[in-house]
C-alpha cells in the first residue's frame, strides 16, 4: 500500500511538471494577434528625418482627394518605432496647405479649409500633392498657378496628383512624355490639357518614379499607401491601413471604373 502511494505521488508530480512547462505556450497561443503587435505612439517624439508635404487647395477642390491622402500621411507620426524597424528610421511628415493666397478655401462639397500659405510664402516642399475637383477647370488657364507649379515641381522629391489634379500638372507640361492616369468618368475632358502625356486608361494609380498620379477621388488613398509603402516599407503602410480601418487596393492595375466608363473592355 505504501509503495502504491509513493508511485501515485510521483505520477502526480510528473503530470504537474508537464502542465507547468506547457502553460507559456498555451498562454501565447491564446493571445490575440492584436495583443502581440505594437499599438500606437500617442506621444511621438520628433523623428530624425523630417519632410514637408504641401497640399494645393483651391476653390472647388474635392474633399476626399485632399483629405484622404492627408489622413494617411498625417498619421505616420503615431506609428511605433518597432514598425519602422527602429526609431532611427522614423520619418516625420509636416502637412501644409497652400493656395494662391492664405485664408479660407471652399471645397466642392461646401466646407472650407484654411490655406496656411500662399504661393508667395509657401515653405520648401519635399512632396507636393495636387488634388482634383471641378475647381481645376479655371486653374488650367491660371498663369500664377501654372508658374508656381512648374517652379515647385522642379524642387520637390515627389509629386502626386489625385483625380483630375493630373490635368493641372499636364497643363503645366509636367507630365509630358510620362505615364499618367486620371479620373475615368470624366476621362475625355481630363486628358485634353495633356496631348503629350502617355495616358493610361486602366490604372488605379501610375507610379512613374518622381511623379505618381491616381485615378478618381478614393484612389488617392490607395496611391498614398502605395507611395508610403515604397518610401518607408510595407509594414508602415499596413499599419496605416489597419489604423484607418481602410482596406486598400494594392494592385495598381485594379480598375473596374475604366470598364464602367467604356474606356477598356
Amino acid at each position: 500500500m505504501k509503495q502504491l502511494t509513493m508511485r501515485s505521488i510521483m505520477l502526480c508530480l510528473l503530470i504537474l511538471s508537464l502542465l507547468a512547462s506547457a502553460l507559456p505556450v498555451i498562454a501565447g497561443e491564446n493571445r490575440s494577434p492584436a495583443a502581440q503587435e505594437p499599438l500606437i505612439d500617442l506621444q511621438p517624439t520628433p523623428a530624425l528625418t523630417q519632410k514637408t508635404i504641401g497640399v494645393l487647395i483651391f476653390p472647388g477642390f474635392e474633399m476626399l482627394d485632399a483629405y484622404g491622402p492627408m489622413e494617411m500621411w498625417g498619421n505616420l507620426k503615431h506609428i511605433p518605432a518597432k514598425v519602422w524597424g527602429g526609431a532611427e528610421k522614423k520619418t516625420g511628415v509636416r502637412i501644409v496647405t497652400i493656395s494662391a493666397k492664405r485664408g479660407e478655401v471652399p471645397s466642392n462639397q461646401g466646407p472650407k479649409t484654411i490655406a496656411e500659405f500662399g504661393y508667395d510664402d509657401a515653405p520648401q516642399l519635399d512632396y507636393l500633392l495636387v488634388p482634383g475637383g471641378l475647381g481645376i477647370i479655371p486653374l488650367l488657364q491660371d498663369h500664377a498657378t501654372i508658374t508656381w507649379l512648374r517652379t515647385r515641381v522642379g524642387k520637390a522629391e515627389l509629386v502626386m496628383s489625385v483625380c483630375n489634379g493630373a490635368s493641372l500638372l499636364a497643363a503645366a507640361g509636367i507630365l509630358d512624355n510620362r505615364l499618367a492616369t486620371t479620373n475615368k468618368m470624366f476621362w475625355n475632358n481630363s486628358v485634353k490639357p495633356g496631348p503629350k502625356v502617355k495616358w493610361v486608361k486602366k490604372a488605379r494609380w501610375i507610379d512613374d518614379g518622381t511623379i505618381v498620379t491616381s485615378s478618381g477621388i478614393s484612389a488617392g488613398m490607395d496611391m498614398s499607401l502605395a507611395v508610403i509603402g515604397r518610401l518607408y516599407g510595407k509594414d508602415v503602410a499596413a499599419w496605416l491601413e489597419r489604423f484607418t480601418e481602410y482596406s486598400a487596393h494594392r494592385d495598381p492595375a485594379w480598375d473596374p471604373f475604366a470598364v464602367k466608363a467604356g474606356l477598356v473592355e
